[in-house]
């Protein structure tokens, strides 16, 4: 039993002892690990997803502080160009009219007030008397049981 474990002991250390070569070396200095499986880089390669998304981003993204030109089908190209504080929309038309127009942008103010579970409670009781009231005057959803009630009979 002990010369068993004593084999064991000095094959795993003649084993271990073989795999590198040198002592205190990184795996990608180590030629013995590098003859078995050499370190080199992998090429990128894009799939599916990340192509759509770099021709997305390529052809149709636009930032938001970014000029826009559309001509439409009478020949009047219009140009908004969309900056921090306004939007400045200018309008050719085919005969050399120029109209441009300024409006400010309009942001939503934030919501800063915290999360709590009330909020939470009182949107559901307010979503299940809703339900409550859609549901009223229709009949009622079969159950379970009453479906598999319905199943034809095989043997019968």
């Amino acid at each position: 039993m002990k010369s068993s474990h004593l084999i064991t002991i000095s094959l795993s250390t003649l084993l271990l002892s073989a795999c590198s070569n040198h002592v205190d070396v990184s795996p990608s200095q180590n030629s013995s690990l590098n003859a078995v499986t050499p370190n080199t880089a992998a090429e990128a390669k894009g799939g599916m997803m990340q192509k759509s998304l770099d021709s997305w981003l390529k052809e149709e993204w636009s930032p938001a502080t970014s000029t826009k030109t559309t001509t439409a089908p009478d020949g009047t190209v219009t140009t908004t160009k969309i900056e921090s504080d306004k939007v400045v929309t200018t309008k050719t038309a085919p005969n050399g009219t120029v109209v441009t127009t300024t409006a400010p942008v309009i942001q939503e103010p934030e919501d800063t007030t915290p999360f709590t579970l009330q909020k939470y409670v009182d949107k559901w009781k307010a979503y299940q008397e809703n339900q409550a009231k859609m549901k009223e005057g229709q009949p009622k959803e079969p159950s379970e049981i009453d479906k598999v009630n319905s199943l034809p009979v095989i043997g019968k």
